[in-house]
């Protein structure tokens, strides 16, 4: 996601191909390594419509999703056949329905301490933000959601040209560069895995998928 506009042209031209039509694997596969329980809020950054919400609301969480495209807020709804309470604040709006709520605006002018979250999942969040506006999403998760204890982060790896991103690469090591200060980071896994039928005409044979648990220093 370059700018915002570039985002919302991905929705309304049904450019989602970073959308899954099921969980994804490495969340269902490493989860169970956060200490969240049932009842617990998780927070999901930049979530789109993904099925990952479902999941988590499956485990019996709360699960509170930011997410910029209303294209991308009102599918996920519609989807999942779920009739959705609406409550303005500011800027934003809040549309919730038994224990999953997604947050529809610019999850950089949400306001300090307004996700209260200790558990975070980032699958989509990272990944869609070009380098410039990494530190400064790291900043505004931090202080937005304060309280967090634990992410689970998944992000890719890809020898590439320019024109393939995003999603963008974020390596281990800039894992560390990102969160290191406030965070242990234990890589759980990395797999290679095969991309996208548009990605492969850009030239991409093979991806890297990491899967990082993050503990709060």
């Amino acid at each position: 996601m370059t700018d915002t506009t570039d985002w919302q042209a991905f929705w309304k031209n049904n450019d989602i191909g970073f959308h899954l039509d099921q969980p994804n694997p490495l969340l269902v596969k490493h989860w169970p390594k956060i200490r969240a329980m049932p009842g617990n809020m998780v927070f999901v950054p930049l979530c789109g419509k993904t099925l990952d919400m479902v999941e988590l609301h499956q485990q019996g969480h709360f699960v509170l999703g930011a997410e910029l495209s209303d294209i991308a807020v009102e599918a996920f709804f519609a989807e999942q056949k779920l009739k959705s309470n609406r409550q303005k604040a500011g800027e934003h709006e809040y549309w919730s329905s038994d224990n999953l709520a997604i947050i529809h605006g610019d999850f950089f002018t949400l306001t300090e301490s307004s996700v209260p979250a200790r558990f975070v999942y980032d699958r989509a969040a990272l990944v869609a933000l070009p380098p410039k506006m990494q530190e400064q999403y790291v900043a505004q998760l931090l202080r937005i959601a304060p309280d967090i204890e634990q992410i689970l982060l998944l992000t890719i790896e890809y020898d590439h040209p320019e024109n393939i991103a995003p999603p963008y690469v974020i390596t281990p090591d800039r894992v560390h560069e990102l969160f290191g200060e406030h965070f242990e980071i234990d890589l759980l896994e990395s797999k290679d895995t095969r991309p996208s039928d548009k990605k492969q005409k850009m030239g991409l044979s093979v991806i890297t998928e990491h899967a990082f648990k993050l503990d709060r220093k």
